[in-house]
Parts: structure tokens; sequence; C-alpha cells
């Protein structure tokens, strides 16, 4: 199994995503986040969050971001991926990974509603740690 092959399996297994960008001041803006209902692939990871949020001001500043995920069971393991981060506007991609779980967070209840924002990822490299080795990757 390829190092992208192990990062992909951890992607699709685990609960706990952190993202980060660079904030005006220059400073990292790192959060935790709802991972997407669909779980594709490494190459394209999205993401929920508001429109109001800090993160969601920034990104629209500064598209540079990064994604950490990580599982600690029985073994440490832990990816870090580097890449540039937009909102998306289409609503159709929006309700495709809209949950009903949401629904208490945002007055409409809705994928319509103005303050659900859909984040999309593409990573360009990568950084997976396992059994205390540390290997780069490109995507």
């Amino acid at each position: 199994m390829t190092v992208y092959e192990k990062a992909e399996k951890l992607y699709k297994n685990v609960g706990t995503f952190i993202i980060s960008c660079v904030a005006g001041d220059g400073y990292p803006l790192i959060k935790a986040v709802v991972p997407g209902k669909h779980r594709l692939s490494l190459k394209e990871i999205y993401f929920c969050t508001n429109t109001s949020s800090k993160f969601s001001h920034e990104i629209v500043q500064n598209s540079k971001a990064s994604v950490y995920f990580y599982s600690k069971l029985l073994i440490w393991k832990g990816c870090m991926l580097k890449g540039n981060m937009e909102i998306v506007s289409d609503i159709e991609t929006k309700s495709k990974y809209w949950q009903n779980k949401f629904k208490n967070a945002y007055s409409e209840k809705s994928y319509t509603d103005p303050d659900f924002c859909l984040l999309r990822f593409v990573p360009i490299s990568g950084r997976f740690y396992s059994w205390y080795k540390i290997n780069d990757f490109e995507i």
C-alpha cells in the first residue's frame, strides 16, 4: 500500500479534522470542523462551517490552508495536507453535503441558509505519520 493510499484510508475513517489558514495578521487561524458527508478521495475534501465565521472570511482573503486528521487507536497515525481552500457557492453541491443534524445550527434549517458554508479543499502535498515514521507525498 502506498503512503497516499494509507493517508486516504485514514481520511475515510476518522472523525476529527483540524483546518488552518493564514489570517490577515499573518498568524495561523485553526479550528475543528465537521467533515463532509461524502469522503471520496484526498484529492478534493469538503468541510462544513458557518459563513459568518472568521475562518470563512479569511479564506476569501487567502486560500492557502492546511488540514490535519489523526487516529490514536492502537498506534498514532496522522496526516497533514497542504493546499488551497475555497467557499463553495454552488447550491447543488451544498445540498449534497447538508446533513439533517445541522438543522439546529441554522435558522432556515436548510442548505439554503446564508450562514451554511461549504468549504472545498484541494491539497497539493501531504505528510503522513505512522509507526514513528514520516513520509511526504505529492497529490
